[in-house]
């Protein structure tokens, strides 16, 4: 009988906590979201952003290909960026995921500029 009072007590209690914890990060989270995220549905699909405070982006649209037939597929394209403050290097990545797989491109930006460029600019 006790152990079942214990057992009652403890469940509840686990209740309680994860309600209050969910109302705390419904409060919290809902900032985030809008500050640093957009997630929007389309009549084709979906848009999807994404902005971190040190620079990195991602962005992506994701869209039914023929609907309702055989051929039917979901195509995601998109665009994703990282920054490096230690060597001031940008990568950009664009992408394509399809029936026939992930495709990706890259592009490594260096913001610096080299001292050639720097004495050419110079005169």
């Amino acid at each position: 009988m006790v152990s079942a009072k214990l057992l009652l007590f403890t469940a509840l209690v686990a209740v309680m906590a994860a309600n209050s914890s969910a109302g705390l990060v419904d409060y919290i989270f809902p900032a985030i979201v809008t500050e640093f995220y957009n997630n929007a549905p389309t009549k084709e699909g979906y848009r999807f952003s994404s902005e971190e405070p040190n620079g990195s982006k991602r962005e992506e649209i994701g869209v039914i290909m023929n609907p309702d037939t055989p051929d039917e597929q979901l195509v995601v394209m998109g665009s994703y960026s990282s920054y490096d403050e230690k060597t001031d290097t940008e990568t950009v990545t664009m992408y394509t995921a399809d029936k026939d797989g992930y495709k990706a491109r890259y592009q490594i930006k260096n913001r610096k500029l080299s001292p050639g460029a720097l004495k050419s600019a110079a005169g």
